[in-house]
């Protein structure tokens, strides 16, 4: 027997556990941590966090904080099957409102990161309502998501949110500018479309449109004006305008302008301006 500087034993003497002063319980807790010593995985060895304190505290600390005692996964036979197929109109109930406005926005400056379902919709920095409304709509529509606001440039700011839904609630999604592709709402986009036109106006409005005032004579005049390179995008414009009952031009073959007064004053009731933080200080 080799004997350590302390005085101790470096090596513990052979013979059965009874004849060290050992119990079952202890000998077998010697055995794992001998087992555990070998470099197999838990598996190899036959141990799972159900039968060892020590992997379950161990799998805890790696989910970032003890939620209380260690509860096996259920069987793959008893889990829930796949979530059904989204059905927008049913998971919208009572947003819809909120969602005719974030699809303005999207046909606007909008993109769909497919890779990681990710929306972004990109807004001038000068506007911060619209970007507090995009945010506050964003929310609304899918409230289980976060929405984030980031700086993008000096006067760029993008508002994002995950979930794998947004590719379902805006299949215009694709690879590519969308004035290099086919834009056409679906079935019971139009129907949304159809029950709230002036918050997807307002949307258009509030990413692609601006309200100016013209002079002509000496008099001042407001206006709006919608300016996309998109043919689609300016013709849904046009049909929701025409369903409303705004007259519109196109003076020039990528920009839609309501100019009569009483077309602008329809607008001016149902779509806020889009204050600049500038104009808090004129």
């Amino acid at each position: 027997m080799q004997w350590s500087p302390s005085g101790r034993s470096s090596r513990r003497p052979a013979g059965p556990s009874w004849a060290k002063g050992l119990t079952a319980e202890t000998d077998e807790r010697i055995r794992r941590m001998a087992q555990s010593k070998t470099g197999k995985p838990n598996w190899a060895k036959g141990l799972t966090a159900a039968s060892d304190p020590r992997i379950a505290k161990q799998a805890a600390t790696r989910r970032g904080s003890r939620r209380g005692p260690y509860k096996p996964r259920a069987n793959t036979a008893a889990r829930e099957g796949p979530l059904d197929p989204l059905e927008p109109l049913d998971y919208l109930a009572g947003r819809c409102a909120d969602y005719a406005y974030l699809l303005g926005l999207y046909l606007g400056d909008g993109a769909i990161v497919s890779k990681t379902n990710r929306l972004e919709i990109s807004l001038d920095a000068r506007y911060p309502a619209v970007i507090r409304s995009c945010q506050v709509a964003m929310q609304r529509v899918h409230p289980r998501g976060r929405v984030a606001i980031r700086k993008k440039g000096e006067g760029c700011r993008v508002v994002s949110s995950y979930a794998w839904e947004w590719m379902v609630l805006f299949p215009q999604h694709g690879a590519g500018p969308k004035h290099l592709r086919p834009i056409h709402l679906t079935g019971w986009q139009v129907q949304i479309e159809t029950e709230h036109p002036f918050e997807l106006l307002r949307g258009l409005i509030d990413s692609d449109g601006t309200r100016f005032d013209r002079k002509v004579g000496g008099k001042t005049y407001p206006a709006y004006e919608f300016a996309n390179e998109s043919a689609d995008i300016r013709e849904i414009f046009c049909r929701v305008a025409r369903a409303v009952g705004v007259g519109f031009t196109i003076p020039k073959p990528n920009v839609v302008s309501v100019a009569r007064r009483r077309h602008v004053a329809a607008l001016d009731l149902k779509v806020p301006p889009k204050w600049r933080e500038s104009d808090a200080f004129d």
